[in-house]
């Protein structure tokens, strides 16, 4: 039987028997399947309460669970649950829906009609397991949102939790937040809720414990040229001055400057000095710009004001020992830049005419610095574009990780070597 009316904020309700109330005080509890819903009934201190059957942690009964002091335990897991609300006590469980209760001339009648909007549950469901660190909670969240909103809200959902609670600034997690975003697009409809959730993972990794990151206010005078903000920027990032660079950054988007204005603010003080942190710090940029795209930047401040930290902490490699000792690579590379205009110039008359792929291949995957650094060059005077030598190197890079020793007896197991 169903019963629909009105209640007072004239939303319609809809009741449906459910069991006898002697019947059900008599046995302390009972399982009804009403329209779809399996629903466990409890009878606990005087009271009818009517939750869910399944435990929202990984689906096992409710029925038989013990009720005590309003309170129920699954008898699983021993997740806890309010019975009159169905909000639990154990975030990693989730609330179990509750279902409003009348007593009509000794039957139980069930409110069928949706109290929650599934949706905004579920978005706060993602920011606690973000904020919490409870891969279970992200994965069931990505799970169910994927049916009802863009990838997008959900990458931007971690892209602003990564960016906002990590005063380290952007980090490997944010990293492989935007890689999984960008193979988007090449996976099965079944596996892209994974590959949001292997991000939206590395990145609550990267946030446990870490102080959240406190922005910035621009600049008073928003009338600053672009140049002499870049002029700054470079010059706080060289001296290691973080909250400084992170103004100017912040102004510059306040003050409206264009996309490109700030890309090349963010670049010319990267690449002051050669390859940060082994060329990390590049990649970490060339990633936050990507993430950026895919919510047109949206919350662009806090996203690039995460990159500041990365850039003033990064380790400027000519000053390693390693890139000057026993061959000095810092000399064999600035030799290379102060030749590339000329090779570019001679390669931009002879394009589409290179295709010596294979010979390059095998030069990169050697050890002889000086000789990769002249490949290099003679390939572009040869007529290879930037973009086929970009892919060759990267083609290089994952053959040399491929072929090669991942470990050694140095370093943590599974630990790349570059």
């Amino acid at each position: 039987m169903t019963q629909t009316f009105e209640n007072s904020t004239h939303t319609t309700e809809r009741y449906v028997f459910a069991a006898k109330l002697a019947e059900v005080q008599a046995v302390g509890g009972k399982v009804v399947n009403l329209e779809q819903h399996v629903i466990a009934l409890f009878y606990s201190d005087g009271k009818i309460y009517a939750i869910d059957n399944r435990c929202p942690h990984m689906g096992f009964p409710l029925h038989g669970s013990i009720c005590k002091d309003g309170i129920v335990t699954c008898a699983w897991h021993y997740a806890r649950f309010d019975l009159d609300s169905g909000g639990t006590f154990d975030s990693w469980a989730d609330d179990v829906r509750a279902f409003p209760v009348e007593i009509r001339d000794g039957e139980i009648w069930v409110n069928l009609t949706p109290q929650v909007d599934l949706v905004t549950h579920q978005r706060q469901r993602l920011q606690d397991g973000l904020e919490q660190g409870i891969s279970l909670v992200i994965a069931k969240s990505v799970i169910a949102l994927d049916k009802h909103v863009d990838a997008a809200e959900i990458f931007r959902t971690g892209l602003e939790f990564g960016a906002r609670y990590n005063k380290q600034g952007w980090s490997s997690g944010l990293t492989i937040l935007t890689c999984m975003m960008n193979l988007l697009p090449y996976l099965d409809a079944l596996d892209k809720p994974f590959a949001l959730y292997q991000g939206l993972s590395a990145v609550a990794r990267d946030s446990s414990e870490a102080p959240p990151h406190f922005g910035v206010h621009p600049l008073p005078n928003s009338n600053i040229d672009a140049n002499t903000l870049k002029n700054w920027f470079r010059e706080f990032i060289e001296r290691r001055d973080s909250e400084a660079a992170e103004r100017c950054l912040v102004t510059a988007v306040r003050a409206g400057l264009s996309r490109a204005q700030i890309v090349d603010m963010l670049f010319a003080a990267a690449t002051d000095h050669r390859y940060l942190d082994v060329g990390h710090t590049v990649d970490f940029i060339n990633k936050a710009l990507e993430a950026l795209d895919y919510v047109d930047w949206q919350g662009a401040e806090q996203v690039l004001a995460s990159l500041v930290v990365p850039l003033t902490s990064a380790s400027r490699m000519e000053e390693s020992s390693s890139w000057r000792y026993p061959i000095d690579l810092v000399a064999i590379v600035n030799n290379a830049f102060e030749q590339l205009p000329a090779a570019l110039e001679a390669g931009s008359r002879r394009h589409d005419s290179w295709s010596a792929q294979d010979e390059l291949i095998t030069t990169l995957l050697g050890d002889d610095a000086q000789a990769i650094a002249d490949a290099l060059l003679n390939a572009l005077r040869s007529g290879a574009n930037e973009e086929q030598l970009a892919l060759i190197v990267t083609y290089g890079a994952a053959l040399r990780v491929a072929r090669f020793h991942t470990i050694d007896t140095h370093r943590p197991k599974g630990t790349v070597i570059h």
